[in-house]
């Protein structure tokens, strides 16, 4: 069945949102945005709608649509709900996953690695690589979804992954360390699943979400976040 519109706009939208081009609290224009994808503001209006729907922007009376400003409470319920769900999905990829989808995941961690070296050898700064690192951490857990087949379950996490990014947009530091133990965290839930584990990839995974809420959490003390709980 062929995208309308509007399913057009709201993954052009979806994307603009992973690659930090609009970050939060940028006011999303209608019309501009209209004339970037080539149609009219009404495709965009209601592709906003259904974004402002997952919580991604926020509808303000006279003021439009805007990035949603990430909240400690907003943080605290998205990693809540991964570490519900994330650690059963690894369970079950683990008696699923193919080779090919395995190498896959292995590629997203060699890509995050390139990306570690370049930063311990200041040649970069993590920063400047916070999109392509973002990307293949993404591609990394969506590989395991894929891997499930279950379309709901690859919507509700590739949504909480979303919400994820934008809070890291305003938040990560993309420091070594960060960078190392996200590695060391993809690592131990790969070999899990290499190994048919279910008990091993979704403990990982359980460590990999709270390793990362963790350091949310502590960052987020930042001025730059409401504080509300």
């Amino acid at each position: 069945m062929s995208k309308n519109q509007s399913d057009i706009a709201y993954e052009f939208l979806r994307q603009k949102l992973l690659n930090r081009e609009l970050l939060p609290g940028t006011k999303v224009r209608y019309g501009p945005l209209g004339t970037e994808i080539g149609m009219s503001a009404t495709p965009v209006r209601e592709a906003i709608g259904r974004l402002a729907s997952e919580g991604l922007v926020e509808l303000v009376p006279q003021s439009g649509a805007i990035v949603k400003q990430p909240t400690r409470s907003d943080a605290l319920e998205v990693f809540e709900l991964r570490e519900a769900i994330e650690p059963f999905a690894v369970a079950k990829a683990s008696q699923l996953i193919g080779v090919r989808q395995l190498k896959a995941m292995q590629t997203t961690i060699d890509a995050m690695q390139a990306i570690l070296n370049e930063v311990s050898a200041g040649s970069t700064t993590g920063t400047q690589n916070a999109t392509p690192f973002d990307q293949a951490d993404l591609k990394f857990h969506i590989t395991i979804l894929e891997s499930v087949d279950n379309r709901r379950m690859l919507k509700a996490i590739g949504d909480l992954h979303l919400l994820t990014e934008i809070i890291g947009a305003a938040r990560h530091t993309y420091d070594a360390d960060i960078l190392e133990m996200t590695i060391e965290d993809h690592m131990a839930i790969l070999d899990g699943l290499k190994l048919r584990d279910a008990d091993a990839a979704s403990k990982a995974m359980v460590t990999h979400i709270r390793n990362s809420r963790q350091i949310t959490l502590s960052q987020m003390s930042s001025p730059i976040f409401p504080l509300t709980n």
